[in-house]
């Protein structure tokens, strides 16, 4: 048994850095729109809506943004750290091959229709014998 972490788990790993960055991205993206459409007067020439090149600046400062989350966030130690671990766990697992994964969403949807219809069903018995107790009530 060595402690060796394979490389696999290093590349999940930078999959999560990958994600943490396109998330962040996403979110300071949103929020320079959110800041323009209600903080920022409309008719500035710099960041605003009607600035022409607002989408090139907005872009720009939500990559140079998301770039700086994920330095703060690889410069964690302890982060990198349980990230790597995560992604060794992640080249442990075993994956279900494309055939189960497909059995097994026939058989969830067909569940959650049954169920559906079951309940639908249900629902309408239970308002007519609660109309035809309230029938009586009036």
């Amino acid at each position: 048994m060595s402690n060796e972490i394979p490389n696999a788990a290093y590349r999940w790993a930078a999959a999560l850095y990958l994600l943490f960055g396109a998330f962040a991205f996403y979110v300071f993206y949103e929020l320079g729109i959110f800041l323009a459409q209600h903080y920022l007067p409309e008719n500035a020439s710099g960041f605003s809506l009607a600035n022409p090149n607002f989408g090139i600046w907005n872009t720009s400062i939500a990559i140079v943004m998301a770039f700086v989350v994920v330095a703060i966030l690889f410069a964690n130690v302890k982060l990198k750290e349980y990230i790597v671990d995560v992604g060794d766990e992640l080249t442990r697992v075993s994956w279900a091959d494309v055939k189960e994964v497909q059995k097994s969403t026939v058989i969830v949807v067909l569940l959650c229709v049954v169920s559906a219809t079951f309940l639908f069903f249900a629902d309408q018995a239970f308002l007519k014998v609660v109309n035809f107790i309230l029938g009586f009530a009036a």
